[in-house]
């Protein structure tokens, strides 16, 4: 029996006598929620006949994971002899002993699954989607381990240094934190003083904004105290329920010292924040940059929370790396000078998170020019070297055997699942720029295409996202000839829409697919602003958006703005521009995948679009038409340097993918090609683009004229063509 099984027997206890646990617990528990953070409870409660409010729905949740953990100590009391009555149960939890054992049967449970029950209440049941929208992901307890291992934290130092969960979620850190904590006590002979070590002088201390999750880590401290004997009366019990330093409070408030902050913080967007939590966010922040994710501010408030020479290690998506928002956090950082180690986990899925995680490790002390140790965990094709059997030997082996820069391992027991590992000394780079760390091999070739470039990508090209609606079901999906037909929408508001799965390297392939759409889109260019078209000049067009008024004022943004309308796209992007010649390519593609538009189609915001900038370089190209320039960069923009470059500054996603963002593809160094090879390169691509397939021997003599350009040799183009070749999923 997993967590989900327990709580959906919970949740449908409660659900019979719903009005007692909500005179009970209401003002204690969750107010003001909306249908849409519901949504998981309807699809993991699906056989429960529900009728209740959003808020109640997330209350009866709340108090079906308490109940729950509640039962499971209860168990664990009886196991070790320790006596309890309804009345205790009651004190702990009003309302317990309705919840028959029938209904929640633990007996059977060995202690590693009563402790699975406990850590899967946050998780488990829920779908990936929700689990993003949350925030929430449960980290392994072999990646906790090695966590607590790099920052020093054992049974020497425990009883000695303050530790700080910062987001405790169900206390899957916080178990092994207590665990170290009571290993120290025991090898001190410091029995008779845990209860002094753990409430007045609070060496351990857990936040969670969640009542529920705060409750749920006590029950884990409690039953693991328990277990180790240093509890073994119900009075004592209550006790530490009532006084254990685990707060219901937002650790961004928190102000307080420790030697060590750990932990796994929420992931949550800028958009899925209340409106007024935003503006705290920001005003506190310097880490709150661009569409932020708040896991930066978490970093940011730990390493401020840190005692001198104290330290912190957090497991966050890997994001802030390079992505734009990351630029506040990455320039704290730098300045601060604290960062020690960062450990890349990629594609590797140690678990099933919404996020490609990646774990960093500072240090409050400031060391000028220090060497940060970098470590980078990703998939791959090539023939393992090694073999690591679970995640204890994998990072027993980087930390303790591996002594080479590049590594690769078979991992478990899948002949297919092998891991590239890379290890070297890099330095944090200034100013907020991106933190993209390679092997010293491949940051040799990737230095030498920057030495050789003749500009970069942003001086030649503008580069702009497409457009993002937030409510494809109102302006793409339904967007078919025959729906446009149909409704009869005023022909200045229909246009057709280059969608990822039309882009295709070389060439745009719209029209040729069922899914191919258009797109509404409300808005006109005036003096190069867009602006919302009035309803009523659109008459047709208004009354379908009143129709979807509904889905269309969820938009909160949009709704309460005092200068955009309701039914707006969310990002407008300016219609001269995609009426010019433009370079196209997905967001997320396993190589790269640049197409010609010359049709004046919209793209999508799953796409970028390059337009031609008036530079020195594109003056040297003057000769060339228009149609012959853009052939010749979309000839370099899909040579194997340049997916190579791309490769080596951008983490690997899921499935062999990269995510090209405008900040990585600004980076791009442009080399030097004459006239002649440039005009040489447009006809290959002329040909490329009339085929119906790529034609391997001319991409090749393209990507001839680029390695020649980048002055690379064959010893480092094989190198590329190894990697780039390891990584496609058509042969090269």
């Amino acid at each position: 029996m997993d967590a989900f099984s327990v709580l959906e027997k919970s949740y449908y206890v409660i659900n019979r006598n719903f009005s007692f646990y909500k005179k009970n617990y209401e003002h204690t528990y969750y107010v003001n929620v909306n249908d849409d953070e519901t949504k998981f409870i309807d699809k993991m409660f699906c056989n429960t006949v529900n009728t209740l409010s959003a808020s109640d729905k997330m209350l009866n949740y709340s108090v079906s994971a308490i109940y729950t953990a509640t039962a499971v100590l209860q168990e664990v009391m009886r196991r070790k002899g320790i006596k309890y009555t309804d009345a205790h149960l009651e004190m702990l939890c009003k309302g317990v002993t309705a919840v028959q054992e029938k209904d929640i049967p633990f007996i059977d449970k060995t202690e590693k699954e009563l402790d699975e029950i406990l850590f899967g209440l946050l998780t488990d049941g829920i779908d990936l989607e929700s689990r993003k929208k949350s925030g929430t992901e449960r980290t392994p307890e072999e990646i906790i381990s090695y966590m607590l291992d790099i920052i020093g934290y054992d049974e020497n130092s425990s009883i000695q240094n303050s530790i700080v969960d910062p987001a405790c979620g169900t206390g899957t850190f916080v178990k092994q934190i207590l665990n170290r904590f009571i290993n120290g006590v025991y090898k001190g002979h410091f029995t008779n003083t845990v209860k002094e070590l753990l409430l007045n002088k609070k060496m351990i201390r857990a936040y969670d904004t969640k009542p529920s999750n705060v409750y749920v880590t006590k029950i884990v401290m409690v039953s693991t105290l328990i277990r180790r004997n240093l509890l073994s009366d119900i009075a004592d019990a209550l006790k530490l329920m009532s006084e254990l330093p685990v707060y219901c409070d937002d650790f961004l408030k928190i102000k307080e010292k420790a030697d060590f902050v750990i932990g796994n913080p929420p992931y949550i967007r800028l958009q899925n924040m209340p409106v007024e939590y935003r503006e705290f966010i920001k005003k506190n922040f310097v880490s709150a940059t661009g569409r932020f994710d708040i896991f930066t501010c978490f970093m940011e408030n730990a390493d401020k929370s840190l005692m001198k020479g104290g330290r912190m290690c957090l497991i966050t998506s890997n994001k802030y790396l390079t992505a734009n928002y990351g630029i506040g956090i990455r320039q704290y950082l730098s300045k601060k000078g604290h960062v020690r180690k960062i450990v890349d986990l990629y594609d590797t899925k140690f678990f099933g998170a919404a996020v490609l995680p990646a774990i960093i490790m500072c240090e409050s002390m400031e060391l000028e020019n220090c060497d940060v140790d970098y470590i980078g965990v990703k998939t791959t094709v090539q023939e393992p070297q090694h073999h690591c059997a679970d995640t204890d030997e994998l990072f027993k082996y980087i930390e303790q055997e591996m002594n080479s820069s590049k590594s690769y391992v078979l991992y478990g027991s899948e002949d297919n699942n092998v891991f590239e590992i890379s290890r070297s000394k890099v330095k944090i780079p200034p100013d907020g720029k991106a933190w993209n760390f390679s092997s010293r091999e491949e940051n040799i070739i990737k230095s030498i295409m920057d030495e050789e470039k003749l500009c970069s990508l942003q001086d030649i090209f503008d580069v702009s996202v497409g457009i993002k609606t937030t409510a494809d079901s109102v302006f793409v999906k339904p967007m078919t000839e025959k729906f446009v037909i149909e409704n009869e929408f005023e022909r200045e508001v229909v246009y057709p829409l280059i969608q990822s799965f039309d882009v295709s390297r070389w060439r745009i392939s719209w029209g040729n697919n069922v899914r191919d759409r258009y797109i509404l889109y409300p808005h006109r260019e005036i003096e190069g602003n867009m602006a919302a078209i009035p309803l009523e000049e659109i008459p047709k067009t208004k009354r379908y958006l009143e129709e979807c008024s509904e889905i269309l004022k969820k938009r909160t943004y949009l709704v309460e703005s005092k200068t955009r309308k309701w039914y707006e796209c969310w990002v407008p992007q300016k219609l001269s521009k995609f009426k010019k010649t433009k370079l196209v390519t997905r967001d997320i593609v396993s190589g790269n995948s640049f197409a010609l538009d010359e049709s004046g189609k919209l793209c999508q915001g799953n796409t970028f679009f390059l337009t031609k900038k008036k530079s020195v370089f594109s003056i040297a190209y003057a000769d060339l038409s228009e149609h012959q320039y853009y052939c010749f960069m979309l000839g370099i923009m899909n040579s194997k340097a340049l997916e190579y470059y791309q490769k080596m500054i951008s983490g690997c996603l899921y499935s062999k993918k990269y995510r090209y963002t405008t900040s990585n593809l600004n980076r791009w160094p442009i080399p030097r090609v004459s006239e002649s090879d440039a005009i040489k390169i447009a006809g290959y691509v002329d040909e490329l683009i009339a085929a119906q397939e790529p034609i391997k021997e001319i991409e090749e003599e393209i990507d001839k004229i680029v390695y020649k350009a980048f002055y690379l040799t064959d010893e480092k183009i094989m190198k590329i063509e190894a990697f780039i070749c390891s990584g496609r999923k058509e042969k090269c």
